[in-house]
């Protein structure tokens, strides 16, 4: 027995859709999923450990390379200095990247 008056009819364009699942922001997209685990755990590129090292370690070249770029700047270097300066930036911005698991790989730079 069916109670005809809230039946509502719909058509295949008015169909409502299941919701989707949010994505985890912080995620690398090339993140793949893990076998038998639930629908939101991803296996990360690298671990927490190696990305703080990493990350600490870029944040230290971004902080000697901004410092070198203005000191060149204000010693009356402007080559050196906008140089220092940009090498600054591709280091922060790697560092960036770095926190918010979007680097690919983990690159070690020392200089001697």
């Amino acid at each position: 027995m069916t109670d005809e008056t809230n039946a509502v009819s719909y058509s295949p364009a008015q169909m409502p859709v299941a919701p989707q699942l949010p994505q985890a922001p912080n995620l690398p997209p090339q993140a793949q999923w893990l076998p038998g685990a639930p629908a939101t755990a991803r296996r990360l590129p690298y671990g927490h450990g190696k990305r703080v090292f990493y990350g600490l370690l870029w944040a230290g070249w971004t902080a000697v390379l901004a410092i070198a770029g203005f000191a060149s700047l204000f010693g009356g270097q402007v080559l050196p200095g906008l140089f220092a300066l940009v090498l600054m930036a591709f280091a922060g911005h790697y560092d960036y990247r770095i926190w918010t698991w979007r680097a690919r790989r983990l690159l070690f730079l020392i200089v001697w």
